[in-house]
């Protein structure tokens, strides 16, 4: 691991439990990278991301696995979390007036775009990508997502 760059890879079975011990290792590596001011923002995403593969991708099927990977590049802080799904439409999903600010469910694709500062998902919906400045702002590009 280069100074100027380091990674936490790690997979978790698909349960609710596991996401805490996960956040924490999150924290940890952004710390250890002086950047503790980012650690709100990045766990927020993690935890909408990780628990969407679960609750969504997986249907609380705990045999399944999710993939994280927190990269801290130079600029960029990078998150990308892969789960065994079948993914989802998430051209669709973008068209989707907002939730209300009150629902509990419903706000992932506006969090992603309100925190991170580009979001990518592959072809099935199954794998997203964020980027986050490692300035302390929220993303730009509200709402833009590509794949």
């Amino acid at each position: 691991m280069s100074a100027r760059r380091r990674v936490l890879c790690r997979e978790i079975a698909s349960r609710s439990e596991e996401v805490e011990g996960l956040c924490g290792e999150i924290r940890a590596l952004l710390e250890a990278c002086d950047l503790p001011h980012a650690c709100f923002r990045v766990e927020l995403l993690a935890r909408e991301c990780l628990e969407n593969a679960i609750v969504h991708g997986h249907g609380g099927d705990g045999s399944k696995k999710v993939r994280l990977t927190l990269s801290v590049g130079r600029r960029w802080i990078r998150l990308d979390v892969l789960d065994q799904g079948p993914g989802f439409d998430w051209r669709q999903a973008r068209q989707k007036p907002l939730a209300e600010t009150t629902a509990s469910a419903g706000r992932g694709l506006y969090i992603g775009a309100l925190y991170a500062r580009r979001m990518a998902f592959n072809r099935e919906g199954n794998h997203i990508t964020l980027w986050l400045t490692k300035k302390n702002e929220t993303g730009a590009d509200h709402g833009r997502l590509h794949d």
